[in-house]
């Protein structure tokens, strides 16, 4: 047990399967083997990712708390009850530490615990939600929230140096603020894989003499797919033996094939 036990409330905008998500949990129950107290508040979860919950559940010491206003999309009504009801939450756990992901979650999140007094608020960048793929007017509102929740939190973790500078570039928080953490992985079942690597290969139709270049990524436009295209897809018609494996899914799959 710790010489003193903390109460930690994470907030993140969905309980899907996703690197941030996992990210989370991984936080989650290493904090819950560390013998603190810790919370879980998650918005709806739908769509084809799937979702973390039923693994947090039988994981144990995680309390979860769903919140049915914590919507990924812009939704001035919604985000105001959201608002709302994470300061009732707030107000009745009485976390020392709240931990905020992911935007939405982390814009709002931060709003609440600031005006609850926490006594320490934190905020991890897993991905901007400001990007060149999107509308500029859309940009400009998540970068003004950015900027004002910043200064509402005592630090933020980023899992890359690259996001670190991308941030503070928008004028989002001071440096001094900001630390970064790299995302960890559950490497045991990658390195002790049930299946062999021959028999994976052939599996998925691999030659024993292609030379494979493997991402695992949702299939979306924020992920690089089309920039591995135009890096390799000349060489790829010299080299007959150069194949691309994506794993993954997501709404850029008719265009990506």
């Amino acid at each position: 047990m710790p010489a003193v036990m903390t109460r930690i409330m994470h907030i993140s905008t969905r309980l899907i399967l996703g690197g941030s998500q996992e990210n989370t949990v991984l936080s989650c129950e290493g904090q819950v083997a560390a013998g603190h107290e810790v919370s879980l508040v998650y918005g709806p979860i739908f769509g084809p990712e799937g979702s973390l919950r039923d693994r947090v559940a039988d994981h144990g010491g995680i309390e979860l708390i769903e919140t049915p206003h914590l919507v990924r999309e812009l939704a001035p009504l919604r985000d105001a009850r959201c608002r709302r009801d994470l300061r009732r939450l707030i107000r009745a756990w009485q976390p020392d530490v709240v931990h905020t992901h992911s935007s939405k979650a982390g814009i709002l999140g931060r709003l609440a615990a600031w005006r609850e007094r926490v006594p320490c608020v934190v905020h991890t960048i897993h991905g901007l939600a400001f990007h060149p793929y999107q509308a500029t007017w859309r940009n400009g509102i998540y970068i003004a929230a950015e900027r004002i929740a910043a200064r509402r939190c005592h630090r933020i973790v980023c899992v890359a140096d690259a996001m670190r500078d991308q941030a503070l570039a928008a004028g989002i928080g001071s440096p001094d603020q900001y630390r970064t953490i790299y995302s960890g992985m559950e490497v045991d079942r990658l390195l002790h894989p049930s299946v062999g690597r021959a028999d994976m290969r052939t599996k998925l139709g691999f030659a024993p003499d292609d030379f494979v270049v493997g991402t695992i990524a949702r299939l979306a436009e924020l992920k690089g797919h089309d920039d591995l295209l135009d890096a390799l897809g000349e060489e790829m018609k010299r080299q007959p033996r150069l194949k691309l494996l994506w794993v993954g899914d997501g709404w850029w799959a008719p265009r990506l094939l």
